[in-house]
């Protein structure tokens, strides 16, 4: 179903704001009616009915007022009378400000429910309320900003709502293209294109009356600078190329005096440093491409960008963690990030139906096992940093019958937790004294759960009434040959898709209980103890990565695939045409580097769309990423000393890892940096090799 929970999607944002007292009653508008007064500025007009250049508390306004229910938007709450000591919240969430002066506070939005939230500032004893002052929109488009030109690759997902196969995602009007279903509650497309500014993204069905799913203003067509995506826009090189050097992870934070090399050649008079903007342009009447550009500054990581054709590049250096950089202020510190605290109850079923009920949808334990219950959150993907549910108090995220506490209705949990929108999950079943090996009969869950840093996310109960009674089959077909470096067994992952809550990773007691690792792929790859995707979980489905890989990863070839948006059917999901993974051509393991600074490779097989190489010394620090075409199979490494103020490779071994990727709808030349993340890939294979300098 498209639709959402809100009865006018359109509905304005009130601007005014409402003073409330501390003791929840409305206070006074004016100065002398109760509002917090701090006292007048001294030679400074007053404005009474805004409160600027007075002490009064108010709130005029934010922006932007819309957001999405994932959080994450930057927006400015105007006002007046704000101090160091102010405390900020959104729909009832605390919120540190990133920057305050007396009027205005910079904040990072929480996740929140769908619908208008209120903002509320409180300053010792006197509270503001700006009621309905921000609206979480339905639809949460990522990233929110990309070319005016076109094509850069945006994900949308929903939260209480379906998006039925003929849905169709429009900007200001405008259709995106390449448009893939990838489950019940998500998407991704590519940006039409359109003139410079900040527009509406809408989502409706043309079978469907419902009302559209609406994120107003969610996303910025800008210039050719993209320093959310990065990579390469704009059309055909016709003479001039626009190269702009990026900080990777610091949005706008771009690089000047980066130097940028256009071609393999130091020599060439095609190079150049960037501006106060990072930015730095070459134009020549014979300029055309394929092209390839190579950029590197102090205290960051050299990046390059192999044999493409796109008049606007944009770079990303990612730092180098070098104590000597952040000694001299190169480099900005880290910034600590606070868990969150989610507690509630697991409610068994039984006969009482207002009272605790005993663990009997569990089997009965039988001699050395015992009946627990994990409690767990969805992580936001597969490669993301986990938040361990245990924090600081272990027993309260595993319970055990017989020692768990009873509480109202059931047995109470506390868990840390990541900040954000989530789910919150519970396993129940029978473990083993000796081994721990545990065995999951039962499964509940919560939907919808806003979490904020340090913050408590209360009464997060969970029905425990799931029954883990399915399975999922896979099948592994037409894999590479193994070679007598590996590959040697294959390792399949499924795990539950609840779009943009995040994955269901089970993983008890260091044992992933979704994962099924063999040396053989004869047998069919059997999931058990899997949920029905109904009711709670009628909007579910699976992410599938199956692999065939070396005993040890780091060191060895592999070569994998991940499916999407997987519904359980009586046929076995089945993985075929694997990527070749990739060879040794030139130099020989641990020879010195060719006199034409290329590294070699070979891949047979199926053709990738995109190559990545990494370049490590042999401390295993990142100094070099070079992205190539598919069809590439010769790394350029540019003696860069050549040109005064610029130094070299390190002397020694380099370590050099080739990752082979392929896409849905990848064009080269419409590469951006979020295509580096394995999210966005369907298959891909690696190698590491060796070489001296």
């Amino acid at each position: 179903m498209l639709g959402c929970n809100r009865d006018d999607p359109y509905r304005p944002t009130a601007l005014g704001a409402t003073p409330a007292a501390a003791d929840g009653g409305t206070a006074g508008a004016s100065a002398g009616g109760g509002g917090a007064t701090v006292g007048v500025p001294t030679g400074n007009p007053l404005f009474p009915v805004t409160g600027i250049n007075s002490g009064m508390l108010t709130i005029t306004g934010v922006e932007p007022a819309t957001g999405p229910f994932s959080g994450g938007t930057e927006a400015v709450v105007r006002g007046s009378g704000f101090d160091d000591a102010v405390t900020v919240r959104i729909g009832g969430v605390t919120v540190e400000p990133s920057q305050l002066s007396q009027n205005r506070i910079s904040i990072v939005v929480p996740a929140g429910k769908v619908g208008p939230v209120d903002i509320e500032i409180t300053s010792g004893d006197d509270t503001v309320v700006l009621q309905d002052g921000f609206i979480y929109n339905a639809l949460a488009v990522s990233p929110r900003k990309g070319a005016a030109s076109g094509g850069n690759l945006v994900d949308l997902a929903v939260s209480d709502a379906t998006l039925p196969d003929d849905v169709i995602v429009e900007f200001d009007g405008s259709p995106c293209t390449d448009l893939r279903i990838l489950s019940l509650q998500s998407a991704r497309c590519k940006a039409p294109a359109h003139m410079p500014g900040v527009v509406d993204v809408v989502a409706r069905s043309p079978s469907n009356s419902a009302a559209p799913l609406i994120a107003k203003q969610s996303y910025e067509f800008a210039e050719t600078l993209d320093a959310t995506s990065g990579g390469l826009s704009g059309g055909p090189i016709d003479g001039t190329i626009n190269v702009t050097v990026v900080s990777e992870g610091a949005v706008g934070n771009v690089i000047p005096s980066a130097l940028v090399l256009l071609g393999n050649d130091p020599r060439t008079s095609r190079r150049g440093v960037t501006d106060k903007r990072g930015s730095v342009t070459f134009s020549d009447v014979g300029l055309k491409g394929p092209v390839t550009v190579h950029a590197t500054a102090k205290c960051f990581q050299r990046a390059s960008i192999v044999d493409f054709d796109a008049k606007d590049v944009t770079v990303f250096l990612s730092p180098i963690l070098d104590p000597a950089c952040a000694a001299d202020g190169s480099l900005s510190p880290g910034v600590r990030q606070l868990t969150a605290t989610v507690t509630g109850e697991l409610i068994f079923p039984g006969h009482k139906e207002f009272d605790v009920n005993t663990w009997d949808i569990v089997p009965a334990p039988k001699e050395n096992e015992i009946r627990v219950a994990y409690i767990f959150t969805s992580e936001a993907s597969r490669d993301a940093r986990r938040v361990p549910p245990a924090g600081t108090d272990a027993q309260m995220s595993r319970l055990v019958e017989g020692t768990a506490l009873p509480g109202k209705r059931g047995y109470p949990y506390r868990i840390a937790a990541r900040a954000g929108g989530l789910a919150v999950y519970a396993l129940a079943g029978l473990e083993r004294t000796e081994s721990h090996e545990f065995t999951p009969y039962v499964m509940g869950i919560a939907h919808n759960v806003v979490t904020a840093p340090g913050e408590l996310t209360a009464n997060v109960d969970m029905t425990m009434t799931i029954t883990l009674d399915r399975e999922l089959n896979v099948a592994v077909t037409d894999y590479p040959a193994a070679t007598s470096d590996g590959p040697d067994h294959f390792s399949i992952a499924a795990y539950l898709d609840l779009g943009g809550e995040g994955l269901v990773m089970r993983d008890v007691n260091n044992v992933s209980l979704d994962t099924i690792e063999r040396h053989t792929a004869s047998d069919l790859f059997r999931f058990l103890g899997q949920p029905a995707l109904v009711g709670g979980l009628s909007g579910a489905s699976y992410y599938v990565v199956a692999g065939y890989y070396s005993r040890e990863p780091s060191s060895g070839p592999y070569t994998r695939q991940r499916r999407t948006g997987v519904r359980p059917s009586a046929q076995p999901l089945t993985f075929q045409g694997f990527l070749g993974i990739p060879t040794l051509v030139a130099p020989v393991l641990g020879a010195r580097l060719p006199d034409d600074r290329m590294l070699r490779f070979e891949l047979n097989g199926p053709s990738p769309d995109l190559i990545v190489v990494d370049v490590f010394t042999s401390d295993s620090t990142l100094i070099w990423t070079e992205v190539l075409p598919g069809d590439a199979r010769a790394v350029p490494l540019p003696d860069l000393s050549l040109i005064e103020g610029q130094t070299d490779l390190p002397t020694g071994f380099l370590r050099w890892v080739v990752t082979a990727i392929k896409m849905d709808d990848f064009r080269y030349n419409e590469f951006q940096y979020p295509y580096l993340a394995s999210r966005y890939w369907t298959h891909d294979s690696a190698n590491i090799f060796f070489a001296r300098r």
